[in-house]
């Protein structure tokens, strides 16, 4: 499938349905500002354990929501999936965050981790190298596991969204070689330039009016635009792999 023909297909199914689009916004919209609440309190009570807990399931369904999405797009859907059995989401958003954390934070941390030991160990100041070379690299690490995380994903999707399979490694690559490595590429720039770069322009743009149009700014970034911008590149990642038939 030639990348214009995605790119319009994700734009078109991101607004097809207004309905969920907005019920996700809601979603989106609630975490943000239970998150501002409870930041100034932290945990301080019965009331904020609660808000807590509410946050983890909001998002968690949010994360469930995008893999419900990937699933449904590799199965051949033309429509947004709706938010029926939110058990089911839940669930699903616990397995893809799991599989993030193994395959990104974790690696991160290692990484840092041992580079820092490494500096210690031959006395090397490396500030002017971090200075000169530390987005690329971060570019290029970010490339890499997003890669992985994205072949993970497919395979899970694939297999009921069991999450074993999104560990077992030969499937991961064997998914990774069949989509294609240039295909995986292009869509972790696309999620680069969507969900970063596009993601923090129009956040700051619209954050940086005047009052009382920050907040409406605000209000229409969190319920509108993060939305599309979170439908349109987990569309996406599931049309790479609609002409791939399940092993």
């Amino acid at each position: 499938m030639e990348l214009k023909v995605i790119l319009n297909d994700a734009t078109r199914f991101a607004v097809s349905d207004w309905y969920n689009f907005l019920v996700l916004g809601v979603i989106l919209f609630l975490v943000d500002h239970l998150i501002d609440l409870s930041v100034p309190s932290l945990i301080d009570g019965v009331w904020d354990v609660i808000l807590v807990l509410v946050i983890i399931f909001l998002s968690l369904i949010e994360v469930g929501y995008g893999f419900r999405i990937v699933e449904e797009t590799v199965e051949g859907s033309t429509r947004p999936p709706s938010f029926h059995n939110l058990w089911n989401l839940f669930w699903h958003g616990i397995k893809e965050s799991l599989v993030l954390i193994a395959y990104f934070i974790v690696p991160l941390i290692l990484v840092v981790i041992g580079i820092s030991e490494f500096v210690e160990l031959i006395n090397l100041d490396i500030n002017p190298l971090i200075t000169d070379y530390a987005l690329v690299l971060a570019v290029i690490f970010f490339l890499c596991f997003n890669i992985m995380l994205q072949g993970a994903i497919l395979t899970m999707a694939h297999h009921g969204g069991s999450i074993i399979s999104g560990f077992n490694l030969p499937l991961v690559f064997k998914k990774i070689r069949k989509v294609g490595l240039k295909n995986m590429l292009i869509v972790s720039i696309i999620t680069i330039v969507v969900l970063y770069i596009v993601k923090q322009i129009i956040f700051d743009t619209l954050h940086g009016l005047p009052y009382p149009g920050s907040i409406l700014g605000e209000i229409i970034f969190t319920l509108i635009i993060l939305p599309f911008l979170m439908i349109f590149s987990t569309r996406i990642l599931g049309l790479i792999d609609v002409p791939i038939s399940g092993y």
